[in-house]
């Protein structure tokens, strides 16, 4: 059990995602969904009973789907990321409690300090390698991230968020 200070969940985290990133999210959904389009099409031509059909178009469905919403998913992260790199500021996050939470991969809970009010401690659960690592260094690690007070949102930053 933790003995940090109580974790507050009125401040919300995002989803950091560069242009660069979002791009790349977008083309691998639209690869995958063309993919589930492809099946569909196929599906009527090469299964040979009506149960097969259902049940490939079915599939096929839900992959275009997934594709569909890791699209709209970039979109999001990426707008957001950008409301907050006009709005926020960057800020080193202290850790002050970690939590192995590894199953099949390596991750963590790390709950982090915010530098707005004193006690403000804020949950963020992941398997990136700066996050491992900052878990590893306990105590005394920081996290960065960009958080915005006026609007009580914050993200860890893993990778480039700018264009």
């Amino acid at each position: 059990m933790s003995d940090a200070p109580h974790v507050h969940a009125d401040w919300t985290q995002v989803e950091l995602m560069g242009h660069r990133g979002a791009v790349g999210q977008r083309v691998a959904g639209v690869l995958i969904a063309l993919v589930g389009a492809v099946g569909i099409g196929l599906s009527f031509l090469m299964a040979p009973q009506w149960w097969a059909v259902v049940l490939m178009l079915l599939a096929c469905a839900f992959v275009v789907l997934v594709g569909a919403s890791m699209w709209f998913q970039a979109s999001a992260a990426e707008r957001t990321t950008a409301r907050l790199r006009g709005t926020g500021r960057l800020a080193d996050l202290p850790v002050v409690a970690v939590t192995d939470t590894s199953h099949d991969m390596e991750s963590f809970r790390l709950e982090l300090a915010l530098p707005v009010d004193a006690g403000r401690v804020v949950l963020h659960e992941c398997s990136d390698r700066r996050c491992v690592a900052a878990a590893r260094a306990f105590p005394g690690s920081t996290v960065p991230a960009m958080i915005d007070e006026t609007r009580a949102v914050w993200g860890v930053v893993h990778g480039p968020t700018d264009r």
